[in-house]
C-alpha cells in the first residue's frame, strides 16, 4: 500500500462542553486558534484531508478551504457519528488517520511516521511511554465497520475487537496524549 493513498480525517464537530466555549477558536500561547494549530501541524505529505465540522460551521469551513469539508451527520449523538460521516467521504482511500481537533501538540513527524506505518499494518496506534494516544490509523477494510459506529467513544470498540491487528508505534511525541479539554490545558 502506498502512503500517498492514506489520508487524514480531523474530527472537529464536537460541542466543547467541558471547555465551556468553542475551543476550536480558543487562542493558544502562540496566538493561533486551537483548531488552526492542530491543522498546521499536519505535514503536506498527507495530501488527502477531510475536516469534519458541524453543518453551522460555515466560518470555519471558509477559513480552511484547502481541506475537504465534511458536514457531520448528527454530531450531537457523539464522536462516532462524526467519524462515520468523515469515513464515508474517504471510501477511495487505502487508509485514514483519525485525528482530533483538540490535539495541537502532535508533531508533523508523528503524522508522517503513522502514515508510513499504516502502509504496512492494519491498525496503527501511537504510544508515548507505553500510553496509547491519537491519531489512530485504520486501513480501508475497516471503513464499513467504522461507518456503523455510534456514541461518543469513537473507534475504541474496534481497537478492542481487533487488538491482534493493532500495531503500537512508540514515539517520543508527548503531543499524542495531550488533548485540550479545559482552558487551563491551552
Amino acid at each position: 500500500m502506498a502512503a500517498d493513498k492514506i489520508g487524514i480525517i480531523v474530527l472537529a464537530a464536537g460541542s466543547s462542553q467541558r471547555f465551556g466555549a468553542d475551543k476550536r477558536k480558543a487562542l493558544m500561547d502562540n496566538g493561533m486558534a486551537l483548531l488552526d494549530a492542530t491543522l498546521a501541524s499536519i505535514p503536506d505529505s498527507i495530501s488527502r484531508r477531510i475536516l469534519v465540522l458541524k453543518e453551522s460551521d460555515r466560518d470555519i469551513a471558509d477559513a480552511h478551504s484547502s481541506w475537504q469539508i465534511c458536514p457531520a451527520e448528527n454530531p450531537e449523538a457523539g464522536m462516532a457519528n462524526s467519524l462515520a460521516s468523515g469515513i464515508a467521504m474517504a471510501s477511495d482511500w487505502d487508509g485514514a488517520l483519525i485525528a482530533l481537533a483538540d490535539m495541537p501538540h502532535t508533531t508533523p513527524q508523528t503524522y508522517t511516521d503513522l502514515q508510513n506505518a499504516l502502509a504496512d499494518h492494519d491498525i496503527v496506534i501511537p504510544c508515548f511511554n507505553g500510553k496509547r494516544g491519537n491519531p489512530v490509523g485504520f486501513r480501508q477494510h475497516f471503513f464499513s465497520e467504522i461507518r456503523k459506529l455510534e456514541g461518543d467513544q469513537g473507534a475504541k470498540s474496534l481497537l478492542k475487537k481487533y487488538e491482534g491487528k493493532c500495531f503500537e508505534l512508540e514515539t517520543a511525541d508527548e503531543g499524542i496524549i495531550r488533548d485540550v479539554d479545559t482552558p487551563d490545558r491551552l
